[in-house]
């Protein structure tokens, strides 16, 4: 007993995971659960840090580039964790984000002290990566939050901050688009290395060259102007040859005075200020009548280019919205709900956060809901990671193992899917337990000695099981 209780210790605290996008890291606060209950996030049971992470990421054109980012873990918890990524909403500063303790930093504050580890991109051109931010565009935003988890991933395992395999991902307004951009781009390409749990977009421009582009024709007043300057300034980089010189799309003086406020040193308000009440006329007249007549007018081919309505996700997903909002117009929630539905995903569900609540005024419920939401869909955290349940009907051995082991189970009324995750939360392993095989057997001889976890799911729930492979 004496040599098992050793062994899992040793093998805990451990384990190292070589850095391949993790460039560094930095303390930028920590609060103990006094000093959190101050603020209004009761309830946690450790002190809570947070670092900001420098990583390895690629630009929108695949090349390399660096990122940052903030990373939020419970300190001195033993149990293991599920992780959270929340995506951030419209910023212009490049100081104004969650690795330089942006306002946003709340939402991973409340995530880390209810135990999970919380994950806070910055975004591409934004904090410490380099040139502009490729504003609302989805494969960016994809690829500079799949390799901040790996980043934050590796960070982990550094510390010995134990992750139970379980990822979340949340966002409100470009974050919902980050959000869904993020958890299509994983599910479609990277189920290998990386499981979504659940998923809650709120508030996003999903239709970005339909309902949302509507700001760019209509003739009315829009309480956010900037908006559209900065994706049109966005796409001109992003689209090489989508447009040529700005006063070949926006009027002078907008031509001359809007460029040099999108240099990432200036908030929305500069902007604003000298933006027209409807956004529209700053567009030459000629171009917008051209892509209101042109279906397939380029700008709107680039804009198609980055909805995110399209798609069938394969886990739960909450897409969460207000009617009342009048910055990213609801519709387009409704427009994903219903093409999601069609492609065959009835697992998501739509859900209004207040009817009467505009932009601003949905975030805090919206991101409530999406926490609650989440919540339901979690593993409680423990000594484990995973709750044991039906962990009777299952028998493992043998255990400690040296190349192959046997699941057994009392009966075989029904399949079952099993994953082998490592310390970090990574699958090792996975593979499915056919009806009527009362016994499976795995083949560990090419994995690293470890401690592993090992979960089984069927109908009648979920068991784990801790796996120590030695030689």
């Amino acid at each position: 007993m004496l040599r098992s209780v050793l062994f899992f210790t040793i093998a805990i605290t451990s384990v190292t995971l070589r850095a391949q996008y993790l460039i560094s890291d930095s303390l930028l606060i920590a609060y103990t659960p006094t000093e959190l209950a101050a603020q209004g996030i009761v309830g946690a049971d450790y002190t809570i840090e947070a670092h900001r992470l420098i990583y390895h990421t690629i630009d929108p054109f695949g090349q390399p580039t660096i990122a940052s980012g903030a990373v939020v873990i419970p300190v001195g918890s033993t149990c293991q964790h599920a992780m959270a990524a929340y995506h951030h909403g419209t910023i212009l500063n490049r100081q104004d984000v969650p690795s330089r303790i942006s306002s946003e930093m709340v939402v991973g504050y409340y995530l880390a002290a209810d135990d999970y580890v919380a994950v806070l991109p910055d975004y591409l051109g934004l904090g410490d990566s380099p040139g502009p931010h490729p504003y609302i565009h989805a494969a960016s935003e994809a690829t500079a939050s799949r390799d901040m988890l790996r980043a934050a991933r590796e960070f982990c395992a550094q510390r010995n901050v134990q992750l139970n395999g379980q990822l979340f991902l949340i966002g409100y307004s470009q974050g919902g688009h980050a959000c869904a951009a993020t958890h299509r781009l994983l599910q479609e390409e990277h189920t290998d290395e990386f499981t979504v749990t659940a998923s809650a977009p709120c508030s996003g421009p999903y239709d970005v060259s339909g309902v949302q582009a509507q700001v760019m024709v209509s003739p009315d007043p829009y309480p956010a102007p900037y908006y559209l300057p900065y994706v049109i300034l966005s796409y001109r980089y992003v689209y090489p040859g989508l447009f040529g010189e700005v006063d070949e799309i926006i009027e002078e003086p907008w031509a001359t005075l809007l460029p040099p406020l999108f240099q990432g040193n200036n908030g929305s308000g500069a902007v604003d200020a000298i933006m027209p009440a409807a956004p529209s006329e700053i567009i030459i007249d000629a171009v917008l009548q051209d892509f209101i007549n042109d279906p397939d007018h380029p700008f709107r081919q680039a804009l198609r280019d980055n909805d995110l309505y399209d798609w069938a996700p394969t886990c739960p997903t909450r897409i969460i919205y207000c009617e009342g909002d009048n910055h990213v117009f609801y519709q387009n929630s409704s427009v994903a709900i219903a093409a999601m539905q069609s492609n065959g995903a009835p697992s998501v569900q739509g859900q209004s956060a207040g009817a009467a609540l505009d932009h601003s005024g949905c975030a805090f419920p919206a991101l409530l809901n999406a926490k609650m939401f989440i919540d339901s869909h979690r593993t409680p955290c423990s000594s484990i990671g995973i709750a044991e349940v039906d962990a009777a009907h299952w028998n493992v051995g043998p255990n400690p193992v040296v190349d192959r082991f046997r699941i057994a189970r009392d009966d075989a009324k029904c399949s079952a899917q099993w994953r082998l995750l490592t310390a970090d939360g990574r699958v090792a392993l996975n593979g499915m337990i056919a009806v009527a095989e009362t016994e499976h057997w795995i083949d560990v001889s090419a994995l690293t000695p470890s401690l592993y976890l090992l979960e089984m799911d069927e109908e009648r729930g979920r068991a784990a099981l801790r796996i120590a492979v030695e030689r």
